[in-house]
């Protein structure tokens, strides 16, 4: 009968920690050597993340190019996680509530500077649209994270998750 009671104690406690999401941080979403290739795709072309031609002339129509790669952590794929970073949404409601953003690791990625390398962005989306507090502040966002591309014209990003709930940043 102990044993029994031992079994189920045990079965709850592994749910209980099974729940709580695995916090990640930005480097963590990079695959092993994924550092040593950015730094060769941006040595090889210099500039042109900025909107420079090679001639290192500025261009004049030329939004500024994402350079990275799509390569993921396959072993996050369907993880419980916990990340900081900023919001970036695609469009408000008119109550300011959002359902779908991507969540980038510094204030001002994909608008004032080139968007981050795809696998350094994150592609969330809501059930229900949320409203997620002031724009230039950090969150945690919490939910299932997915190694699935999505493609915009702000950033494309390698990774998605399905939001489950946010909290303010706390450093």
């Amino acid at each position: 009968m102990r044993s029994i009671f031992a079994a189920l104690a045990m079965m709850i406690a592994t749910t209980a920690i099974a729940k709580e999401p695995q916090t990640l941080f930005w480097e963590e979403l990079l695959p092993e050597g994924e550092l040593e290739r950015l730094d060769e795709l941006y040595a090889s072309q210099p500039g042109l993340a900025f909107g420079h031609s090679a001639y290192d002339e500025p261009m004049m129509s030329a939004a500024p190019v994402q350079i990275g790669t799509f390569n993921v952590v396959e072993e996050l794929d369907g993880k419980l996680v916990r990340i900081p970073g900023f919001v970036l949404p695609f469009e408000y409601s008119a109550s300011g509530k959002i359902s779908e953003f991507l969540l980038v690791p510094y204030f001002g990625a994909c608008i004032h500077t080139p968007p981050p390398p795809p696998n350094q962005m994150v592609y969330v989306t809501a059930d229900k649209p949320a409203n997620l507090g002031q724009q230039w502040n950090a969150i945690w966002a919490i939910g299932v994270l997915r190694t699935q591309k999505h493609l915009n014209e702000l950033g494309d990003a390698a990774y998605t998750l399905e939001i489950q709930r946010w909290e303010e940043y706390d450093g």
